[in-house]
């Protein structure tokens, strides 16, 4: 028997009277005159007007180039991250392969600076093929973490990068590898051997 279940045995035995349930009451924050002004009179506008159109201009802009150079959205997940290495070794045969040659089509076409016919675009670039995969392969790194003791990050010897701040990759914390409209590159194409 643990110490903490006695413990625990003891305080039931020797208090005299039940203990109560003490209910959580937030604290409400004093927010002063001009806060709440922008509350109430500047942040619905901003959302409507400025962050909602951003953000509709990022997610087109990310679509277009997804299209152009035929990549699915779960082409450009880093498989040096061990639960997306995990997802495509689990992936069938057919769908790697597939994966693996979208990758250095759009690696090339970025390359020449060229886009894809439109009949050979895909539709619709947000299919999530390798969701259930990665679900999997969380699924199976937790139970490895469980049985062996070790998370799936301490295998990796040496993480700093070039930055100092524990990149994967490069350009996790500088944009230097993610796709944009100027023409970078696209990260993880290429498979070092």
């Amino acid at each position: 028997m643990s110490l903490h279940k006695e413990i625990c045995k003891y305080i039931a035995r020797s208090s005299s009277k039940p203990l109560q349930k003490l209910e959580f009451e937030p604290t409400k924050r004093k927010t002063g005159a001009l806060s709440q002004i922008f509350k109430k009179v500047f942040f619905p506008y901003y959302f409507k007007f400025v962050r909602a159109p951003y953000e509709r201009w990022q997610f087109c802009a990310m679509t277009k180039f997804l299209r152009e150079h035929g990549l699915m959205y779960d082409d450009m997940y880093s498989d040096k991250d061990p639960v997306i290495e995990r997802a495509i070794s689990l992936l069938p045969k057919d769908i790697q392969i597939k994966r693996y040659r979208r990758m250095l089509r759009g690696t090339h076409i970025n390359f020449l600076r060229l886009y894809l016919h439109p009949s050979e675009q895909n539709y619709d670039p947000y299919i999530p093929y390798l969701a259930p995969y990665i679900e999997e392969a969380k699924f199976q790194l937790q139970e490895e973490e469980e049985l062996l003791g070790y998370h799936p990050y301490d295998r990796r010897l040496y993480t700093g990068g070039t930055t100092g701040f524990g990149d994967l990759e490069p350009g996790m914390h500088f944009l230097v590898s993610i796709p944009n409209l100027y023409g970078a590159a696209i990260p993880h194409s290429l498979k070092k051997k």
